[in-house]
């Protein structure tokens, strides 16, 4: 176009816009110059390319919010993305206090799930030849926030999961469970809150 290659051309937002506008406006002016006997008076003219004017700045919107919605739509696949690669690269799950003191390192495959106790979370990990629990001063709402992009999970009001130890989903007298396949570990519910999130992550 004019001695720029095209596809340069119009990866500009803007360059597009101005295109669509300069094609509505020629339109007009063709409507104007080669069909007189459509334009009796001034003011119908003056309609006629008001008119024109609006389809060009109603097509200019459009082109704007479908840019916008196709950038939004970019930046929520990259965020997937960039979380199904976090969660791949975690090496040590790293626990704080409310305080920013660390009170655990633990490597993923020897944590199995964290329960609320009040304004306390008690970390179930495996430790040696058997399980442990490390009672810290913090919330689960903190926790489940610091590691949303990992295989810990929210499963219920006083637990998060760490799914990726989970072995068995059921159901028992109607309540869903994870079920780790030991006989040391109890198995956990899973509410109703959290059951849709819970599936999601199995059905990937």
């Amino acid at each position: 176009m004019f001695g720029i290659d095209s596809k340069t051309y119009f990866k500009s937002r803007h360059n597009v816009i101005l295109t669509i506008l300069g094609l509505i406006a020629l339109s007009g002016l063709c409507v104007l110059f080669f069909k007189p006997y459509r334009i009796y008076t001034w003011v119908e003219a003056k309609q006629t390319m008001l008119l024109w004017a609006e389809i060009g700045v109603l097509s200019a919107m459009v082109l704007v919010m479908a840019h916008k919605l196709k950038s939004k739509h970019d930046q929520i696949a990259t965020l997937h993305a960039n979380s199904d690669e976090a969660a791949a690269q975690v090496q040590m799950f790293n626990f704080y206090d409310e305080r920013g003191e660390l009170k655990l390192s633990v490597k993923p495959e020897n944590l199995y799930y964290l329960e609320s106790a009040d304004n306390y979370v008690q970390i179930h990990y495996w430790g040696g030849s058997k399980m442990q629990a490390l009672l810290i001063r913090n919330s689960m709402k903190n926790i489940e926030w610091r590691f949303r992009e990992t295989p810990l999970i929210r499963c219920h009001r006083s637990y998060i999961v760490n799914l990726e130890k989970v072995q068995m989903v059921k159901r028992i007298d109607g309540e869903m469970m994870l079920d780790f396949n030991d006989e040391q570990i109890a198995n956990l519910p899973v509410s109703k809150a959290y059951a849709d999130q819970i599936m999601i992550y199995f059905a990937k």
